[in-house]
């Protein structure tokens, strides 16, 4: 048997102790030697009697001969230990490390000596006697340690609430939230002399044969400790029940409040009741009590965090819910560590549990594609504007990519991702993430469904308008965000731009194609001469489609500042030059006539002015031509 002066020495937790508490036990022993009174049958100190106890035990394991009676040096023993247990009744422990440990030293040798000679079982009167003796000292001694092992437990849990009754109070008038986090905060706040005593009274009772009494003394406490550490942030106002019944706006409070609740365990609960359970019950001997005590204690708490989540899995899914869920996926997903050393069926269930809201998430995102897929829409946006569709989509895809690691995680467990990958590996698009490829599903949806929705302008230049404004904000959208572009890949966003490009042209042509035709010189000249009636129309063609234009496309709109600007400048370079030089050349023929500004009515400034007010989203203005 290892002596218990060195028991001390095993607690990982309390390493700062060990000099400390091998100092205390020989000082303790020191101390009795020369202060405890001398027994009247043999004038002994307490010292010489544990020294002649331990000899006693020695001899037991080691002699042959059948023991007929106790040692005269030992046979005062269960008295001496009784008066000792007499005064830590008055004084109690925790008051004096030197004398605690002395007390623990007597006890765990009477308790040794009890259980080494009922195992022997011998037929001997005197020994009998002895035996009884003890044993109801060492009855006594284990009620003691029992009560003050409880009375320290409750103490140290009394003060800590009234502690944080204090800090309560104090920070009332700045918050209010029943689940703010305090930083850097200790539990539990129990001083290394308390456990420190509590590690030696839970190593006496258990080698003295009481592991259920000190075990369940401990998880009582522990338990009323936890649920009052609970009962602060608002746990027990988590009603599993109404979940299926309360609207989904209550709901989204009822998750915060839970999901800050167990990061609380995670952080700060879960980790201090392991710190202390590894403390108080140190020894390796001791590993699967630690074990059994911790399941038990965070058992019962997390099997109730995993009956709420169970149950918001089991609502109506929404694509409003899909953040709610992946929050609620990292919170479990981060609640593992926390309870690693406890029994792997709960680890287990947590697993479980955080799968179900996985595979919630896969669904709510898939039916994001649905949705996308399934509108109908047939009413055209105004003005060639951005849809709303485009605008929730990316605006939901730019919120999801926050969630990204994630949910790259749930969809990585889809059985059907490696036939995909296979399926597409040389396409350099899906050379991506799980996630990446869910993306760019999502957007081909909302791309085929943007080229729907642009059929509903009759205006071809209308409906390039309407693809550049969507394709520009989606663009912008992936530009703007590290995390989208990082997850749609550099193709896909210069296929993007391509597409972009080609919208612009396919406007210009559309637009400005038949205005440019008005100024060609080709069948201007009639037998080598200018012909004024075909110059006059030709003028006339043009006023009529850019008056046409300009009345038109000015209340378009083109939201993106930048794409505005290159559109108008793009069409002043491809316009202006050719009006320019149209009008210089012939303006001449067309002034010597009569009411020569019917037919020149813009002089080449006033093209550019106009043009300056295309796209703006307002009614035309005339006025600004320039005289």
């Amino acid at each position: 048997m290892e002596k218990p002066e060195n028991h001390a020495m095993e607690s990982e937790t309390l390493d700062h102790h060990k000099s400390e508490n091998t100092q205390h036990s020989d000082e303790s022993e020191q101390q009795l030697a020369t202060e405890t009174p001398k027994s009247d049958s043999s004038q002994l100190s307490l010292t010489q009697v544990m020294e002649a106890v331990d000899d006693f035990i020695q001899s037991l394991s080691s002699s042959t001969d059948p023991l007929r009676e106790i040692p005269p040096t030992v046979e005062p023993f269960p008295e001496t230990v009784d008066s000792l247990v007499s005064k830590m009744e008055s004084s109690g422990l925790g008051r004096d490390e030197a004398e605690d440990s002395a007390f623990i030293l007597a006890v765990n040798r009477i308790s040794k000596s009890v259980m080494t000679l009922r195992e022997l079982r011998l037929d001997s009167t005197p020994v009998s006697s002895w035996l009884n003796r003890a044993s109801s000292v060492q009855n006594r001694a284990a009620s003691l340690l029992d009560e003050e092992f409880r009375h320290l437990l409750d103490r140290s849990r009394e003060k800590n609430k009234k502690n944080n009754n204090a800090d309560v109070s104090s920070d009332s008038t700045h918050e209010s939230d029943r689940c703010v986090l305090q930083e850097e905060e200790t539990f539990p706040d129990f001083p290394p002399e308390s456990i420190s005593t509590l590690e030696k009274i839970a190593g006496a009772m258990i080698s003295a044969g009481y592991e259920a009494e000190c075990c369940m003394s401990y998880e009582m406490s522990r338990r009323h400790a936890f649920k009052e550490e609970l009962s602060e942030v608002g746990f027990e106002g988590i009603n599993v029940e109404d979940v299926q019944r309360i609207p989904w706006e209550s709901l989204e409070g009822e998750i915060a409040s839970w999901i800050s609740i167990v990061r609380r365990c995670s952080t700060v609960l879960f980790p201090g009741e392991l710190s202390l359970c590894t403390a108080v019950f140190s020894s390796e001997d001791h590993a699967a009590t630690r074990k059994r005590l911790f399941t038990g204690l965070v058992s019962a708490v997390t099997i109730r965090f995993l009956d709420f989540s169970g149950a918001v899995v089991l609502t109506k899914r929404s694509s409003e819910k899909l953040f709610k869920f992946l929050d609620m996926y990292e919170t479990l997903r981060d609640l593992v560590p926390a309870v690693e050393q406890s029994d792997s069926d709960l680890i287990e269930e947590i697993k479980l549990a955080q799968t179900r809201l996985g595979e919630a998430a896969v669904t709510i995102f898939g039916e994001l594609e649905n949705s996308i897929k399934t509108d109908q829409g047939r009413t055209a946006v105004p003005s060639g504007a951005v849809h709303p569709l485009t605008r929730y989509t990316m605006n939901y895809l730019k919120y999801a990519c926050e969630y990204k690691d994630t949910l790259d995680q749930v969809f990585q467990t889809e059985p059907e991702q490696e036939t995909k990958r296979n399926q597409r590996e040389d396409d350099e698009e899906y050379k991506v993430s799980a996630f990446g490829r869910q993306m760019i599903k999502v957007m081909e949806h909302l791309d085929a469904n943007l080229e729907v929705k642009s059929r509903l302008y009759r205006d071809p230049a209308l409906r390039s308008i309407f693809l550049m404004n969507n394709g520009r904000y989606i663009l912008q959208k992936i530009k703007g965000s590290t995390e989208i572009r990082d997850l749609m890949g550099q193709a896909w966003t210069r296929k993007r731009s391509t597409e972009l490009r080609q919208y612009h042209k396919s406007y210009q042509r559309e637009t400005w194609g038949k205005v440019l035709q008005c100024m060609n010189q080709e069948g201007i000249q009639v037998n080598g001469k200018v012909s004024k009636p075909v110059l006059k129309e030709r003028f006339k063609v043009f006023n009529a489609m850019f008056d046409e234009i300009h009345k038109t496309q000015s209340t378009w709109i083109v939201s993106d500042e930048q794409m505005q600007s290159e559109l108008r400048v793009s069409i002043a370079a491809l316009v202006i030059p050719a009006y320019r030089s149209f009008f210089g050349r012939y303006k001449q023929h067309i002034d010597s006539g009569r009411h020569s500004d019917k037919y020149v009515k813009y002089q080449p400034e006033d093209i550019e002015t106009y043009i300056d007010d295309l796209f703006d989203g307002n009614p035309p203005s005339m006025a600004r031509k320039r005289t």
